[in-house]
């Protein structure tokens, strides 16, 4: 049976795959290495500078039979934007396929 929405659009599902795991999860979060405040007198935020922007994802999901984990430090690219590999978490059991889940960053000022 077809899926049939109404109302308003959103985003279903991840935002793209990965090569050597089924991608399940994915969280992706953006903030500034750089966070300087200066306050007045009364302590009340005068000016506020954001520099360096980072976006960092977490990539959770299964790994593919014919696959190998790739090395921490190599890069990965993720619906369109390259990541550099900051961790891996590969774990297994005897009763369930193998988990991995891939740390990765960007960097605003580092271009490949």
């Amino acid at each position: 049976m077809a899926s049939i929405e109404y109302g308003v659009a959103h985003f279903f599902g991840l935002r793209g795959t990965s090569v050597y795991m089924t991608v399940q999860s994915d969280s992706i979060t953006q903030s500034f290495a750089l966070d300087v405040e200066v306050a007045n007198e009364t302590g009340v935020v005068i000016t506020d500078r954001l520099d360096d922007r980072r976006k960092e994802i977490t990539l959770d999901g299964v790994l593919l039979l014919a696959d190998a984990i790739p090395a921490n430090g190599t890069k990965f690219t993720y619906n369109s934007v390259e990541y550099i590999i900051k961790s891996i978490d590969d774990k297994g059991t005897n009763k369930d396929y193998r988990k991995v889940s891939v740390k990765g960053i960007k960097y605003e000022g580092i271009t490949t």
